[in-house]
Order: C-alpha cells, then structure tokens, then sequence
C-alpha cells in the first residue's frame, strides 16, 4: 500500500539509526498519530503539531501525563488530546451525575438528620421539664 505524498517534495534525505526500542516508540506514536508511514511520524514530529495538553495551556503533572499515555497505548484514543478529552468527558458526565442523581439523596439525608436531631432536642427539652416539676 502506498502512502499519501506531501504536496511538495523532501529536500532532504536523512538516514538516522534507531535501536529497536526507539523504533517500537515510533511505531507506537505513528499509530497514535494515524500516520501511514514512519517518514511522516517522523515529520510530524520535526513540526510539533498535532495538539498535546502543553500546547493549549495546561501543565499537566507528570503522573497524570504517563496515565493519559497509556490510555493511547491501550488504543482507547488516538493520542494524547483525545484521551484527555475522553477522560474530561467522562469526569464532566460523572460531575454531572453526581448533581443531578445524588446531590439531591444527600441533601435528603441531611435533612432528616437535621430533623432527627430537633426533634431529640425537643423530647429532651420536654423530658427535662417534666422532671424538673
């Protein structure tokens, strides 16, 4: 299968030598990327583009930058961007969620023990009172 060409041709040739494990992390980003072949990964590389989390103002920490590329590892995004929009998405759907299904439980559960607890305020006010007669 060939491969798309750029629109206008490489100047240049450049033969690099990579061990096997750095041509493996090639591979893997091209396959992240959708590049077709290794000359464009490559490329794409050389220009920066392509949206990381550092490209649109976020300083991600760097735990939370090896999980989002392992999601791209495990194929559950294309890259980097796309699993941190799917992480963002699913957090968004959780948060809202937790507004609309359980904040209003909490809130429930809160005030019956605000009325338990008046209503014990009360029988003890009441039982006090009558022990004092």
């Amino acid at each position: 299968m060939r491969s798309a060409r750029n629109s206008k041709p490489a100047d240049r040739f450049l033969g690099v030598r990579l061990t096997s494990e750095e041509l493996e992390e090639l591979d893997r980003k091209g396959d992240s990327i959708g590049s077709a072949n290794r000359s464009e990964t490559i490329r794409h590389l050389v220009r920066g583009t392509g949206a990381s989390p550092a490209r649109i103002g976020l300083e991600l920490p760097p735990s939370l930058r090896d999980q989002l590329e392992l999601l791209v590892e495990d194929g559950w995004a294309a890259d980097s961007a796309g699993a941190l929009t799917a992480v963002l998405t699913l957090g968004l759907q959780e948060f809202a969620r937790t507004h609309t299904e359980r904040m209003p439980r909490l809130r429930q559960t809160a005030r019956d023990g605000a009325e338990r607890r008046k209503a014990r305020s009360e029988a003890d006010r009441e039982g006090r009172g009558l022990l004092d007669r």
